[in-house]
């Protein structure tokens, strides 16, 4: 049985700058490396033999010093772990450019693409995609049979396959169990679409498996892969393509609301004889960005809102460090205005950040307004006598126009 752990998107040294303060940012950018940490004693305490490390591990091509230390010395001090970091469209080749001495268990991969056995029966293969118009270095092979024994006796617990890597890395053999790494969206090539002579075409030619457009399903089902591990979208997803199997982590951590929910990485357990391969998803549930929705009624104002929130909030289990985004629905009334700020100055002093948004609708009486001296009553007594208006359009119309009255934006 071999253990792993599959994870993507880290996304470390996110700057954080557009929400956070320069305080809050900081912890931000932390709260990546710990979660980082949580993997590696995860990783420890189920003595996995491997970590793979689908796409963009760090955000941009500047990583701070920081970052980068504490990042490769935790590799350092897990030889027994081997890590596999194939890099995404936020990395490049040249992010260990300062670097000297990478640690032994940390191993890239290539344009061209590389392979690794990882057992007797288990490969892992890789191939990057993104950032094609830099210079790559040359993949690494053993020259002899002595040097492949050497690197294992130094600790390397995995070692390159003994193929020539543009043609090798698709020579996917039937009897081992394959797995491989790949950074980018997904597509579907329709067969069903193709006329008789591009079909007898395809099969001549292999087709490419990743392009600009993302990676063809189409193309890797032609191959005896067992798992597909995928990098590059931020929500977990997993799924089939006839006999293929693929799974997305998501990120470790959400960076925003538009990376809300539950977040973390997969642990597999592999059984490579009979091709098995078990799957866990493994949460990390500190630093949540949520988006909680609240129903409020015409009568509720700032206090009553504050009760219904919190009540939510609890409901919703969040935590004191997750990040949440309250949107308000139901109904409000022209007469009583919400403080908005005050409730989020509230909920802030219990979570680590706490916005709110409100999309109730206006809730209006028109009768008493219609006989009001008033802009507001002359604008209804306007718009309720025209006559080339259906009663539905005058009724947005109004809401629209009270609304803006009442200071709302459009």
């Amino acid at each position: 049985m071999v253990r792993l752990i599959h994870t993507a998107d880290l996304h470390l040294d996110t700057t954080f700058s557009s929400r956070f303060s320069k305080e809050e940012a900081e912890e931000r950018r932390q709260g990546l490396l710990l979660a980082w940490n949580k993997l590696l004693d995860f990783g420890a305490e189920k003595r996995v033999q491997a970590v793979l490390i689908a796409g963009d591990l760090f955000d941009s091509p500047v990583v701070s010093r920081s970052t980068m230390d504490i990042f490769l010395s935790s590799i350092r001090k897990n030889p027994e772990i081997s890590f596999f970091y194939l890099r995404g469209n936020h990395d490049t080749k040249n992010t260990f450019r300062f670097q000297e001495n990478l640690p032994k268990n940390l191993f890239l991969f290539s344009h061209e693409g590389k392979k690794y056995r990882l057992n007797e029966k288990l490969v892992l293969a890789g191939q990057e995609f993104y950032g094609r118009g830099e210079q790559e270095e040359e993949n690494y092979f053993f020259d002899s049979e002595e040097e492949e024994e050497q690197a294992l006796e130094e600790g390397m617990n995995c070692f390159p396959e003994k193929e020539e890597p543009v043609q090798g890395i698709w020579n996917f053999k039937e009897e081992d169990c394959n797995l491989l790494m790949l950074h980018g969206m997904l597509r579907e090539s329709s067969v069903s679409k193709e006329t008789s002579e591009e079909k007898a075409s395809s099969e001549r030619t292999p087709e490419t498996v990743q392009t600009e457009d993302g990676i063809s399903l189409r193309a890797l089902s032609k191959y005896p892969i067992h798992y597909l591990a995928l990098g590059h979208i931020h929500k977990r997803e997993e799924g089939r393509f006839g006999a293929l199997r693929y799974l997305y982590p998501g990120c470790l951590q959400g960076r925003g609301f538009d990376e809300e929910g539950e977040k973390g990485f997969y642990y597999l357990e592999i059984n490579e004889q009979n091709k098995e391969i078990r799957t866990e998803f493994v949460p990390l549930k500190d630093g949540e960005f949520r988006i909680i929705e609240v129903l409020l009624s015409e009568e509720d104002g700032s206090l009553e809102a504050l009760e219904k929130i919190t009540e939510r909030i609890r409901e919703e289990k969040a935590g004191e460090k997750d990040s949440l985004r309250i949107i308000l629905k139901g109904e409000k009334s022209p007469e009583g205005e919400r403080n908005l700020r005050y409730l989020e100055k509230q909920l802030s002093e219990n979570h680590a950040y706490v916005e709110i948004k409100e999309e109730c609708r206006l809730k209006l009486h028109k009768e008493d307004f219609m006989h009001e001296k008033s802009l507001k009553g002359e604008f209804l007594r306007m718009v309720s006598d025209s006559e080339s208006l259906s009663e539905e359009e005058k009724e947005k119309i109004i809401l629209l126009g009270i609304g803006l009255l009442q200071g709302e934006e459009l």
